[in-house]
């Protein structure tokens, strides 16, 4: 983690504008194209969810506005960020897990399913929902429908509120190819629009060439 220089940094203004808001999160959802991804976890008979997890905790990791949060008040930026995802038990009800981020798929594949696997039963590595890290990404998904837009409950804490969150929903098909409808929601002291774009964009190019990445 390294402290951002305020004075030195060209955002600055944008950064001290947005910090006075109550609430700065905004959203957009966007469909993305998840043909290969789909195929190629059926082909390998691997998770669907924990293939399409790690291109998104990847490709967010690569976008260095999407690394940046506050923290005791000071604008910092984090040298890589964990996921943190929402696991339906076996009894109805949903937890909270969190695991390190690591570039090695292999590695990341599993420890998402034996975090899975432990939450379903349960049995979870969190006692409460932040404690308060942030360098996270709060992730979940609604796979029994589309939508076309996602709000998230923003607390009026400031450090929570400046970590994105990513929701996805049903995949379906559409024409040859299948889609997805995602949600990005980020603190707009932090991340504009066109970084936000890059987000999308990124992820994108992730799913169209996911077997270069899921090795």
């Amino acid at each position: 983690m390294k402290i951002i220089d305020i004075e030195n940094w060209k955002r600055k203004k944008t950064y001290l504008w947005f910090k006075n808001f109550s609430n700065p999160c905004y959203g957009i959802t966007s469909k993305l194209k998840i043909t290969k991804v789909v195929k190629f976890s059926k082909r390998t008979k691997t998770s669907f969810y924990a293939n399409i997890l790690y291109l998104v905790v990847r490709g967010l990791n690569s976008i260095e506005e999407m690394r940046m949060r506050i923290v005791k008040d000071n604008p910092v930026i984090f040298d890589k960020i964990t996921p943190a995802y929402t696991v339906m038990t076996d009894d109805g009800f949903f937890d909270n897990v969190r695991h390190d981020y690591c570039e090695d798929y292999k590695t990341f594949y599993k420890l998402t399913r034996e975090n899975i696997d432990k939450a379903k039963k349960g049995v979870t590595n969190s006692l409460t929902y932040n404690e308060d890290r942030y360098d996270e990404f709060y992730i979940t998904c609604v796979p029994w429908m589309n939508f076309l837009g996602v709000t998230h409950p923003i607390p009026d804490e400031k450090q929570s509120q400046n970590v994105p969150r990513i929701c996805w929903g049903k995949y379906y098909n559409e024409g040859d190819e299948i889609m997805i409808d995602f949600n990005i929601t980020v603190s707009h002291i932090f991340v504009d629009g066109y970084s936000l774009s890059k987000c999308f964009s990124t992820l994108q190019e992730l799913f169209d060439n996911c077997e270069k990445y899921l090795i």
